[in-house]
């Protein structure tokens, strides 16, 4: 088990990750800032990087044995946000969604729009209606202001229609402990964690090949863990993402989500399974024994479903080619989708040391059938 100055280290560095992850913007399909940030993080712990043609950036640890499992390991790059659409005449954007942002989280919120400080517009509280101002307004009747004042000006400043568009939201730290907000952490959080566990194992020679992916494009898909599963032909996967926590007093652990933030890594069983959703996964017995194995009594960690909810990577990379044993890994995160999503960085330094675990003792895996 890490010591207790190792468990300090290891959270520094994800903490002084997460604070260069949350300035960079890069909603689906305009991950380029993370792209760059990631290659040079990969090159910092690993020789062999590459970087395809949509943008996943992929870490390659040689194993020591050449025909042992190929493992790979994701986390997306790629945040919810949106797109500009439309340009009034008076120098206000209209706008559409990438991702999920619900649109009671949007009304006055601080936005980039291609390298431009922009807000969403909200009707002032003063000249509201009592009705206009407990509703919630929907996103095709808000606007950004860029502080401009025509769609001159606008254009003068170099935005244009099809611009991406994400939320400002700097790594914040809470005081008395270890939880800290800031935007995107879906996915920014796992690959802090992607870039750490490539940390701790810097030097290390593995059993088995193992290849660490940044992704694209998972808000709208998970398009790019199948891009790259298919590509690198694993023999099994662990998607590395957040799962929303049920400990706030507007939900229930037993009713919605079982995830408590302090008590863990997230491993996730299940998500979404329904019929027509094809995205979903449940998780590969092989690798829940793997990972239980890596855990033991050494690692904290708790389980969780989403069957009614959010899905991973886990759901594209496991329907890949002949079929590869998968699971996801995470953190339990409060108040998704919104600028600000929280976790706890003990969580995530639980998650490190679970994979990384799991890693070390891939010469036990020699059973990755499913009984």
């Amino acid at each position: 088990m890490e010591t207790k100055g190792e468990q300090t280290r290891i959270k520094a560095g994800l903490k002084q990750t997460l604070h260069e992850l949350s300035r960079l913007h890069g909603i689906s399909g305009f991950e380029q800032e993370v792209v760059r940030y990631t290659q040079k993080r990969f090159g910092e712990f690993v020789e062999n990087v590459d970087t395809d043609r949509h943008g996943n950036v992929t870490a390659t640890k040689q194993g020591r044995v050449s025909t042992a499992p190929r493992l790979m390991v994701s986390a997306h790059m790629d945040e919810i946000g949106f797109m500009v659409k439309a340009i009034e005449s008076n120098g206000y954007l209209r706008f559409d969604r990438i991702g999920g942002a619900g649109d009671a989280l949007l009304s006055c919120r601080k936005v980039d729009v291609n390298g431009h400080f922009g807000l969403i517009g909200s009707i002032s509280g003063h000249l509201g209606s009592p009705e206009q101002l407990v509703r919630v307004t929907p996103l095709k009747e808000l606007y950004i202001d860029v502080g401009a004042s025509s769609a001159d000006q606008v254009a003068t400043m170099g935005i244009r229609v099809g611009d991406p568009v994400s939320f400002v939201g700097e790594l914040a730290e809470f005081s008395g402990g270890d939880r800290v907000c800031g935007k995107g952490m879906d996915d920014r959080a796992g690959l802090a964690i992607l870039i750490q566990v490539l940390s701790e194992l810097k030097g290390e020679i593995t059993h088995g090949s193992v290849h660490a992916v940044a992704t694209v494009l998972e808000q709208v898909g998970h398009r790019g863990a199948s891009m790259a599963a298919y590509r690198i032909r694993p023999d099994y996967a662990i998607a590395i993402d957040g799962v929303p926590a049920g400990d706030t007093p507007d939900l229930s652990t037993t009713q919605v989500s079982p995830c408590t933030m302090g008590k863990g890594a997230v491993v996730l069983l299940a998500t979404s399974t329904g019929s027509v959703n094809v995205r979903g996964n449940i998780g590969h017995p092989s690798m829940k024994r793997y990972l239980l194995a890596a855990a033991a009594d050494r690692i904290p960690y708790q389980f969780a479903t989403t069957i009614n909810g959010g899905s991973t990577e886990a759901g594209l990379v496991h329907m890949s080619r002949e079929g590869i044993p998968a699971i996801s890994v995470g953190v339990p995160r409060r108040y998704s989708y919104s600028p600000h999503e929280m976790i706890d960085l003990n969580d995530a330094v639980a998650a490190v040391n679970l994979i990384v675990q799991f890693i070390r003792e891939m010469k036990t895996h020699n059973n990755l059938g499913f009984l």
